[in-house]
């Protein structure tokens, strides 16, 4: 079993390990179009140049990555997370937060602030963990980021993403107390006809707390691409608009309507 093994977390270098990175990017994703697959050219000079190519090994064999290059975020330096991911057997099992911990580490000896990384803000488990069990913020949403893709997590989307801001130092990670049972509804649903539930924008109106719905389950909604497509829609005028009011989503909740919550810092 992976959980009583000892796996060991540290900077690939070799050509070799750096294809097995290909390898996990495909399976963890279900990646089929190469164009999105990072080059072993690309990950070796970032390796040796000032970004980190960190990996997860299982007696020699890469069972999770994560790649990074220095960036900018709101004229700050940063370390940008382009991607991190486990093979789909070892998933579950806690290497993925040790990657990332360990990428928190290599960004505050580097004196990097924050890292930053790109997410889907419908997955309701990924929110969780990247704002909740990790300690980010959302401050930025970009429309179809990458483009069509055609892999198993996206649904046949426009690649919208939030970007996550994860200070690299524990003084940073103080939070508000937020009193979210009184947070308005930027955002909110109703029951559709037929089950499920759909979007239900609501009026502008600025608060102390503000909150987003997402869909509770995106995989249940996969053959009811009306409904997707709306609940995207919803979202991203939802976010673009707390993001230009100032707001910055702080928390979030999980249960059978997943919500943001956004306040002004």
């Amino acid at each position: 079993m992976i959980a009583s093994r000892v796996i060991e977390i540290r900077p690939l270098h070799i050509a070799g390990e750096l294809r097995q990175c290909q390898e996990v990017q495909r399976h963890a994703w279900g990646i089929t179009d190469d164009g999105y697959v990072v080059p072993v050219a690309t990950l070796a000079a970032a390796a040796a140049y000032g970004g980190l190519v960190l990996g997860a090994l299982d007696n020699g064999r890469v069972v999770g990555f994560a790649f990074a290059f220095r960036g900018v975020v709101d004229g700050t330096p940063c370390l940008y997370s382009q991607l991190t991911g486990v093979l789909p057997e070892t998933q579950g099992s806690g290497i993925g937060r040790r990657i990332k911990a360990a990428q928190r580490i290599w960004a505050r000896e580097q004196g990097l602030p924050s890292i930053v990384w790109a997410f889907d803000p419908m997955q309701a488990m990924n929110a969780h963990y990247n704002i909740v069990a990790l300690g980010a913020t959302a401050t930025h949403y970009h429309p179809d980021f990458y483009g069509p893709r055609a892999d198993a997590l996206n649904y046949g989307l426009p690649t919208d993403r939030l970007i996550a801001v994860w200070p690299t130092t524990e003084l940073s990670l103080s939070r508000p107390m937020l009193a979210t049972e009184t947070a308005v509804a930027l955002l909110a649903s109703h029951e559709a006809a037929g089950g499920g539930r759909v979007p239900a924008p609501q009026p502008w109106q600025a608060a102390d707390v503000l909150s987003i719905e997402i869909p509770a389950d995106l995989a249940a909604l996969h053959d009811r691409s009306e409904h997707i497509a709306a609940w995207q829609e919803a979202i991203r005028q939802a976010f673009t608009r707390a993001f230009a009011e100032g707001y910055t989503a702080v928390s979030f909740a999980r249960g059978d309507r997943p919500r943001y919550f956004l306040v002004r810092l």
